[in-house]
C-alpha cells in the first residue's frame, strides 16, 4: 500500500478539454498516495492547471499562479505545480518570472506528475508541441456531478486558422479509435453517468489522422449502435466546411446525440474569413445551419465571434451584426481579438482600437442576447426533456435543469417550479416550459 504523501488541491482553468487534463492529474496524483481536497487551504500540494488560449486566459493564468505563490508563502513546506497550455507554451518564461513554482509540467507530462514531484530538480517540460493522446485507460478524478461528464475524443488541430496559435502547443490532430471510446462511454454510464459531451478542439475532423472518411459521421453511428451508452451524448466544436451529409444521416439516427449544434464560425463577412483563414460565407453558414436543424429539429444552437479582427472595417462589423440579428443561435460567444505570438495575424497590424473592439463586442453581445430572448419565448408551451441539477440558490423553491440543448455551465439553464416532491440531482424528467426569465434562462413544470 502507498504511503501517504499529503494533501493536494487543483485550479483548473480554461476549456473542458484543460478540464479533462485536470483530471488526469489529480488521478494519478491519487494512485501515488496524495489525498484530492477541495480546499487549497487543506493543501499541501497546488496544481495550477493554466490556460493560455487569448491573452485574458494568460492574465487570468498568471494572477492565479500569483495567488499560488502567496499560498505557499503563507505555510512553510507548501509546494506549488504549473501545468497545462500555458506551461507547454511559455515554461521557460514562467520559470524566469516565477520563480516561486517548484514544479512545471507539460501536456504531454501528465502521467509523470508524482515522478516530477519527487524529483529533486524536476526538468521543464521539453519545448515544442504535445505529441500524447491519452485514451480512457488512463484514470481519472471526475470533478463534475456524478451526472455529466466530458470526454476529449481527439487532441491536438490540423486547421491552420491564421489567429489561433494552439497546434503550436497542442501539436496535430491525434484520434482516439472507435473502441476506445466506446469503451469509456460504457464505463461513465456503468458509474451513473447520464449526459456525455464529447470535445476536440476540431471534432469534424476526428479520424482524419487514422485514414478515416468522415470519420465523425462513423464515430455517431458507432455511439448511436453501441449497447450500454449513457442517454445523452452532446458533441462540441463542429468546423464550418465539414458538415457532410454522411454526418447529416448519422446525427439524424442517433436517439441519444441530443439536439445541440455547436459551430463555431468566428466571423460572418467574407473578407474577415479569408484573413482569418476561415472557411465559408453568410450563404454557406445559413445552409449549415439549415441542414443541421433538419438532423436535429428544434436544437439548442451555439456558437463564436471575434471582433476587432486586424483590418475590421465598421463595414465588416455591421456584415456579422445583421447575421446574428437573424436568429440563428441561443447562445453566442463573444471575444475581442488579441494578439498570439507564432500566428499568422501577429503580423497584421492590430489597428481596431481597444475602445472600439469592446463597444463592438458589447454591441453583438445585445444583438445575440435580443435573439436569445425571442428563440425561448417560442419555446414556452413545448415539453422538453431536462437532466435535474439540485436546488437553485438564488431562486427559492426551484429546481435548476438542463434541457437536452444546454451544455453544462455555458448555456444556461431550465428552472423547475416548486413542488413537494422536487425530482432529485441526476434524473431525467419531463417538462413543460412555461415562461422565460432571462435571456438563457427557462421556467417550466413537470409534467412526467
Amino acid at each position: 500500500m502507498t504511503r501517504p504523501r499529503g494533501r493536494v488541491a487543483l485550479v483548473n482553468l480554461g476549456c473542458p478539454k484543460n478540464l479533462v487534463d485536470g483530471e488526469i492529474l489529480l488521478a494519478r496524483l491519487r494512485d501515488a498516495g496524495w489525498n484530492p481536497v477541495d480546499d487549497p487551504d487543506d493543501a499541501d500540494v497546488l496544481v495550477v492547471n493554466t490556460c493560455t488560449f487569448i491573452d485574458p486566459a494568460r492574465r487570468e493564468s498568471v494572477e492565479a499562479l500569483l495567488d499560488a505563490v502567496a499560498w505557499k508563502e503563507a505555510r512553510p513546506g507548501r509546494r506549488l505545480v504549473a501545468a497545462g497550455c500555458m506551461v507547454q507554451a511559455h515554461a521557460r518564461e514562467l520559470a524566469r518570472e516565477i520563480g516561486e513554482v517548484d514544479v512545471f509540467v507539460g501536456l504531454d507530462e501528465l502521467l509523470e506528475i508524482d515522478r516530477k514531484l519527487a524529483a529533486r530538480r524536476p526538468a521543464l517540460p521539453p519545448p515544442g508541441p504535445a505529441r500524447r493522446l491519452f485514451g480512457g485507460s488512463v484514470p481519472r478524478l471526475r470533478r463534475t456531478p456524478p451526472w455529466t461528464a466530458w470526454v476529449k475524443i481527439a487532441e491536438g488541430c490540423d486547421q491552420a486558422c491564421a489567429f489561433c496559435a494552439i497546434p503550436a502547443f497542442r501539436g496535430r490532430q491525434r484520434s482516439r479509435p472507435v473502441p476506445d471510446v466506446l469503451e469509456e462511454l460504457r464505463r461513465l454510464a456503468g458509474e451513473g453517468v447520464r449526459e456525455v459531451n464529447l470535445v476536440a478542439q476540431d471534432s469534424t475532423g476526428w479520424g482524419r489522422d487514422l485514414g478515416a472518411e468522415d470519420g465523425l459521421a462513423h464515430l455517431v453511428a458507432a455511439i448511436g449502435a453501441a449497447e450500454g451508452m449513457p442517454g445523452w451524448v452532446r458533441i462540441h466544436y463542429l468546423y464550418p466546411g465539414r458538415i457532410t451529409p454522411a454526418l447529416l444521416e448519422a446525427l439524424a439516427g442517433a436517439d441519444r446525440v441530443v439536439e445541440y449544434i455547436d459551430l463555431p464560425l468566428q466571423h460572418a463577412h467574407p473578407a474577415v474569413l479569408r484573413r482569418m483563414r476561415r472557411p465559408g460565407s453568410v450563404d454557406s453558414f445559413r445552409r449549415q445551419m439549415r441542414a443541421l436543424g433538419e438532423a436535429l429539429p428544434g436544437a439548442g444552437t451555439r456558437t463564436a465571434f471575434i471582433v476587432g479582427y486586424p483590418g475590421e472595417t465598421e463595414e465588416e462589423f455591421q456584415a456579422l451584426l445583421e447575421f446574428v440579428e437573424e436568429g440563428w443561435f441561443d447562445v453566442v460567444g463573444v471575444f475581442e481579438y488579441s494578439r498570439e505570438e507564432g500566428t499568422a495575424a501577429a503580423a497584421l497590424p492590430d489597428d481596431v482600437p481597444p475602445d472600439l473592439k469592446r463597444e463592438r463586442a458589447v454591441r453583438l453581445a445585445e444583438a445575440a442576447e435580443a435573439v436569445a430572448w425571442e428563440r425561448n419565448r417560442a419555446r414556452v408551451g413545448r415539453e422538453l426533456e431536462v437532466l435535474v441539477e439540485g436546488p437553485a440558490d438564488d431562486a427559492p423553491g426551484r429546481v435548476a435543469a438542463r434541457w437536452r440543448g444546454q451544455a453544462p455551465e455555458v448555456d444556461g439553464r431550465v428552472l423547475l417550479a416548486p413542488s413537494t416532491a422536487p425530482p432529485p440531482p441526476g434524473t431525467v424528467v419531463r417538462a413543460r416550459i412555461t415562461g422565460v426569465r432571462a435571456p438563457h434562462e427557462l421556467e417550466a413544470e413537470v409534467v412526467g
